[in-house]
């Protein structure tokens, strides 16, 4: 079979036969890999992951090697009671033999929100589990619940509930304000290119 092999554990001379305990030689056929995670059973690609279409980036933990892209083609039909995740295994083609059989490093899988709300974390404090913002009411801070959703890139959230279009927040520093804070409005304009 054509594959990478792997180190043979026996010197030459020595006796082997059909009874060793170890194997000759291990032969990996690496052409193409599966990488092998878990995730929340409350993380919405438990229950949004579209097998063979759901793609995701494999990055190494040898950061010298490329990162490569695959997609899910398998998510387990049962809940790990013991660590309340998910199984979820990706295909990822390794024609350039990039990757090796073992190897560890990141998944990254995006998903497409649409109609959303996205604000900084730094708009948010917390007190007792709970995420609060700050909107403005007539000049004024006044503080609101929210629920929102991690993004996972350190600087922003997606809100659930609690804010709806068109509200007004104090985006920064919200865990040094009070209620009751006269807000004045500053507008920063920012430019992107598409």
């Amino acid at each position: 079979m054509d594959g990478v092999a792997g180190m043979i554990p026996y010197r030459v001379g020595a006796l082997v036969d059909r009874n060793i305990a170890e194997p000759l030689v291990c032969v990996s056929d690496t052409e193409e890999m599966f990488a092998y995670f878990s995730v929340s059973e409350s993380d919405e690609l438990a229950r949004s992951a579209r097998l063979g279409t759901q793609e995701i980036v494999f990055r190494s933990a040898n950061r010298a090697i490329p990162v490569v892209n695959g997609v899910i083609d398998a998510v387990s039909g049962t809940v790990d009671t013991r660590t309340g995740t998910i199984n979820i295994r990706a295909r990822i083609p390794n024609r350039d033999k990039i990757l090796y059989d073992g190897s560890i490093g990141t998944v990254l899988v995006s998903l497409k929100k649409a109609d959303c709300i996205v604000i900084p974390q730094t708009a948010t404090y917390e007190i007792q589990n709970r995420t609060f913002v700050y909107k403005v009411v007539d000049g004024r801070a006044v503080s609101a619940s929210i629920e929102v959703e991690d993004i996972g890139n350190g600087r922003e959230y997606i809100v659930l509930s609690g804010l709806k279009a068109g509200d007004k927040i104090v985006t920064e520093g919200a865990g040094l304000l009070r209620e009751g804070t006269e807000i004045t409005e500053s507008i920063t304009a920012k430019t992107a290119s598409r």
